[in-house]
């Protein structure tokens, strides 16, 4: 017997991406979007038939409200999985195929029904094409779970801790995503989250300044070499280049913070 499952959408101002990501759900029992925004986002989730739920509402997107909305959905579950797919992410044909195999066999004694999670690849959308290589390519979040399984503990400002309480299992196909489409949203981006990270760095001066120096090389290295950056091309340099400079940027402004 095929087993329920709920998609929840964590989204702030997303009116630009939210219906191309609900499209890809609406095979799900229930899509519901956790809306933090002021912008259209609501309306048009609403016209495509997903529960659109306001919660912790700010002027900013913030980590802290998506996580503490996520564990608002978990608590109030209905259905026997969640998937938690982002406002800027696409489910494939494969990869829902993929999950609703799982969802198929979970009657069966086999190994996949003792999992209770799925971690998920992600496919990056960078600068007109997906990327084959580097660091992104080798994500790996936790996306489909059982929601008594699972939730965010503690919430932090960054670096989401998902915690889940049994076996992980590893989906094929990827999810599409639609994060740093352009160089400059890139760089946006990471303006914003360098930000947020250095407040929660403790680290001495010299160890900051030694990664501030040293650490994006090597993190370019890592990306172009170790994960293959190259197949990519002048998009890997750029990108592998940006990843780098996204560590040059968090201790330069550690750095800031502590010596003021």
């Amino acid at each position: 017997m095929s087993k329920s499952i709920t998609a929840i959408i964590p989204a702030y101002n997303e009116d630009h991406n939210i219906e191309r990501c609900i499209k890809s759900l609406l095979w799900c029992d229930k899509v519901q979007v956790l809306w933090m925004g002021d912008d259209k986002t609501g309306k048009i989730a609403k016209n495509l038939g997903a529960d659109v739920i306001e919660l912790n509402k700010s002027t900013d997107p913030n980590f802290i409200s998506v996580q503490k909305n996520i564990n608002w959905a978990i608590d109030h579950a209905t259905t026997d999985w969640m998937i938690r797919v982002d406002a800027d992410e696409v489910v494939t044909e494969e990869l829902k195929k993929e999950i609703m195999s799982i969802l198929n066999s979970q009657g069966s004694i086999s190994t996949e029904s003792s999992l209770v999670a799925y971690g998920a690849p992600r496919s990056q959308y960078f600068m007109g094409e997906f990327l084959k290589g580097g660091d992104w390519a080798y994500d790996r979040l936790v996306r489909l779970f059982k929601p008594k399984y699972a939730r965010f503990n503690p919430i932090v400002e960054v670096h989401e801790q998902f915690k889940v309480d049994g076996q992980i299992g590893y989906l094929k196909n990827p999810l599409l995503h639609y994060s740093h489409p352009t160089l400059s949203d890139a760089i946006s981006k990471f303006n914003v989250y360098t930000t947020m990270e250095a407040k929660q760095l403790h680290e001495s001066y010299q160890t900051a300044f030694i990664k501030m120096i040293f650490q994006p090389a090597y993190v370019f290295a890592r990306w172009m070499i170790w994960h293959k950056g190259y197949k990519d091309g002048t998009r890997g340099v750029i990108a592998g280049f940006l990843r780098g400079f996204y560590d040059f940027l968090l201790y330069a402004k550690y750095l800031i913070l502590i010596t003021k």
